[in-house]
C-alpha cells in the first residue's frame, strides 16, 4: 500500500468517528499555537491537542515571521466579520535540537534573514540556537506588532525532543 493510500484508509475510520457536525469557527481552547513543522513536535501528541481545540501554525523553526502576522491577522479580520466573541491566547512553542539551529551559522544568514523578513545583520538577535530566548524573542515581537491587541494574553513554550517534557517560558 503506498503512503496516500494508507492516509487515505485512516481518513475513512475518522470519518466513521466524525459526529457528522461543523464545528465552531472558534476553538475550544480559544487557543493559537504557532509551532515548528518538524514531525517530532506534533502538538496532537505533544499537548494532547485534541481536533477543534486549538488554531495550529506550523512553519520552520515555528518562529514568528510575517506569515505568522499574516495569518493571525486573516484570522482577527474572520473573527471581526462572523462577530465571534473570542478571549484567545497565542502559543508560540519550540523545541529543542531544531532544524533551524542549523541556519545559526553565517554562512546561512541570507536565508535566514528571508524567512524572518529581517536584515542579515539582524538574524543573530533571533537567537536560531537558543529555544527560550528564541521564545522570548517572539514573543517580544507579537507584543510590538500593532495588530495584537496590548492586552492578549501569550505564552511561551518549550519541547524537549529527548524527554518529552514541555517547559514554560516566561517572558521578559
Amino acid at each position: 500500500m503506498t503512503v496516500t493510500g494508507e492516509l487515505l484508509k485512516r481518513n475513512r475510520a475518522h470519518a466513521d468517528r466524525h459526529p457528522g457536525r461543523a464545528s465552531s469557527m472558534v476553538p475550544l481552547l480559544q487557543t493559537v499555537l504557532v509551532t515548528c513543522c518538524d514531525h517530532r513536535v506534533d502538538p496532537a501528541h505533544v499537548l494532547g491537542l485534541r481536533l477543534d481545540e486549538a488554531v495550529v501554525i506550523r512553519n520552520e523553526g515555528g518562529r514568528v515571521t510575517p506569515d505568522v502576522i499574516r495569518t493571525l491577522t486573516t484570522l482577527a479580520t474572520v473573527a471581526l466579520v462572523e462577530n465571534l466573541d473570542l478571549d484567545v491566547e497565542i502559543v508560540v512553542m519550540h523545541h529543542t535540537d531544531c532544524g533551524t539551529s542549523r541556519l545559526a551559522r553565517p554562512e546561512h544568514a541570507a536565508l535566514a534573514a528571508q524567512i524572518f523578513g529581517v536584515g542579515e545583520n539582524e538574524v543573530e538577535a533571533k537567537h536560531l540556537a537558543d529555544p527560550v530566548a528564541a521564545v522570548r524573542a517572539d514573543l517580544r515581537l507579537l507584543r510590538n506588532t500593532p495588530l495584537i491587541p496590548t492586552d492578549m494574553r501569550l505564552a511561551g513554550l518549550v519541547y524537549d525532543v529527548e524527554t518529552g517534557a514541555v517547559d514554560h517560558v516566561e517572558e521578559e
